[in-house]
């Protein structure tokens, strides 16, 4: 049986880890672009723990927070954009790809050997890229990570950061209902709500808060769901459809587990685009026979087995019959 009282942290890492913060560097946090409720909670989670402890740190993301993560303490500090110059070492979290940042393009130099990166992913995609690697993939969730970094640092864990926590570990896990919750899923939540984490907090501002104009465009969306031959559920978001009703990409978190409930789909898979002229992929499955990592790979995306997504750029939809990728 599993001791669920262990750490999951490999030990060299973690000595590694306290030597380094010994010299009291500046520390960037940064997760992937289009963050979900796992990449915000770990960040912000992280950047308040260490805050607490007295370290020289701040946060970034190229995209902004979605609404549905504003209940957040911290998320005011999130930085939109940073020089490298600044600091003495980038904090990755949540990316199974040191580039999903984004902004690498911007600024090439936190992928040289100048920064010293600290990588801390729960996804089997990871290649070990930091000098410093905290990638554990059989947890549901970098928070999961988080969470006994900031204990083996012995960082205050306030319940300000033990919400965020909880929000990375609730959000991945699909309100603890997708096959990565596992016993010590439910272990770490515990004690997240020991520390003054709420679940009830987060689902309602996650998964329970939709207004009028979001309840419509899922109307919208929903209207164009077809089902393939082989068992895929599809839908296509233009960004007309936001726009007709004054909302935003964002607007669309849930839809794709939404339809994935069904029980004639194989897997589920949401097209949208997002105003920046490219197009988003979504996909989501509940079948043991079904990897749609494996699907989003090929199209040069990635994630879990469960869930994963991918981009297409330069792209745009547009609809027949079913639903197209086409690039100009």
């Amino acid at each position: 049986m599993t001791d669920l009282t262990r750490s999951i942290l490999p030990e060299d890492e973690v000595s590694k880890l306290k030597r380094y913060l010994e010299g009291q560097p500046k520390l960037i946090i940064i997760t992937h672009a289009n963050p979900d409720g796992d990449a915000i909670g770990s960040a912000l989670g992280l950047y308040g723990g260490l805050k607490d402890k007295g370290l020289n740190v701040e946060v970034a993301c190229i995209d902004p927070c979605p609404e549905e993560f504003k209940y957040l303490n911290h998320v005011d500090q999130l930085k939109l954009d940073f020089n490298p110059k600044d600091y003495q070492a980038v904090v990755f979290v949540d990316c199974g790809d040191k580039k999903l940042t984004r902004f690498e393009k911007a600024h090439p130099e936190i992928l040289s050997d100048d920064l010293v990166k600290i990588n801390i992913d729960h996804h089997a995609s990871n290649d070990n890229f930091g000098e410093i690697n905290f990638v554990i993939t059989d947890v549901a969730s970098a928070s999961m990570i988080v969470y006994q970094i900031l204990k083996a640092l012995k960082c205050k864990i306030t319940p300000a950061t033990a919400n965020a926590l909880m929000t990375g570990i609730y959000t991945d896990t699909g309100g603890f209902m997708h096959q990565n919750t596992t016993p010590l899923t439910y272990q770490y939540a515990a004690e997240l709500i020991k520390l003054g984490a709420s679940p009830q907090h987060v689902a309602q501002n996650v998964f329970h808060k939709y207004d009028f104009n979001t309840l419509k465009l899922w109307g919208k969306v929903l209207q164009n769901l077809h089902v393939t031959a082989d068992g895929a559920a599809v839908v296509g978001v233009e960004e007309k459809d936001y726009e007709s009703l004054g909302c935003t990409r964002q607007d669309l978190a849930g839809v794709i587990d939404f339809i994935n409930a069904m029980p004639e789909a194989r897997y589920s898979v949401m097209l949208s685009e997002d105003g920046k002229g490219n197009v988003k992929a979504s996909l989501r499955t509940r079948k043991d026979d079904v990897d749609v990592k494996a699907l989003a790979e090929q199209y040069g995306g990635g994630g879990h087995v469960k869930a994963a997504g991918f981009s297409i750029p330069g792209g745009r939809l547009e609809k027949e019959v079913k639903w197209k990728i086409v690039q100009d």
